[in-house]
């Protein structure tokens, strides 16, 4: 049986975590903080991840989030957001919790000013993590999966589903075998011919809706 000062201090512990900025009852990461931009100068070069920085894609440098992970990124300013995902590490200033790509500072609205005071919020990691159980979402009966796209490579897929993300439609990645699904789950009928319309615009035009 456990002392009462060991059961005393791993409540206190457990206190301790919870006070802790970015932890929250269900997990996920949510804090206010100082974001900035980065990009002159490191296009084209290997950030943390392993992955070739690119100043276009909607990508931001976090201290801790694991790589993958979806967070909405919101201009408290002006009310402006974009999601985005962690590839890199980052920044190491001060008062800053998030480091943006050059795309990302624009939707934001941050080109000029170099740094805002936004909130991020995790959406979800990508790639095996996010084809958990526990963060996969069903379809109900009368609910659609839409199939954008599969890939051998992961990074293709996550670059998909942040350009939808970026679209509006909520995408998520599953994992089969070795290839990554992109996929948009839990479409309703009234919702269908929207989500089809919307993804023949940015060029797929024939998905698989089961």
């Amino acid at each position: 049986m456990k002392s009462p000062v060991k059961v005393l201090a791993l409540l206190s512990l457990l206190i301790a975590l919870y006070s802790l900025p970015g932890w929250s009852q269900d997990q996920l990461y949510r804090e206010s903080g100082g974001a900035s931009w980065y990009g002159p100068g490191f296009h084209g070069r290997i950030t943390a991840s392993g992955e070739r920085f690119n100043t276009n894609d909607l990508t931001a440098a976090h201290k801790t989030l694991p790589f993958g992970t979806r967070v909405r990124v919101t201009n408290t300013a002006n009310g402006k957001s974009v999601t985005v995902r962690i590839n890199d590490r980052g920044p190491f200033v001060q008062g800053r919790i998030i480091d943006l790509s050059r795309a990302a500072a624009k939707q934001l609205g941050m080109l000029e000013s170099g740094t805002a005071q936004v909130l991020v919020e995790e959406l979800g990691s990508r790639g095996v993590a996010e084809a958990s159980p526990a963060r996969e979402r069903t379809p109900s009966g009368s609910e659609k999966t839409v199939q954008v796209a599969s890939f051998g490579n992961r990074s293709n897929a996550e670059r998909l589903a942040t350009r939808l993300d970026g679209a509006g439609l909520q995408a998520e990645i599953r994992q089969a075998g070795s290839f990554y699904r992109v996929i948009v789950p839990g479409v309703s009928e009234e919702k269908l011919d929207g989500v089809l319309k919307s993804l023949d615009e940015l060029g797929f035009s024939n998905p698989l809706v089961r």
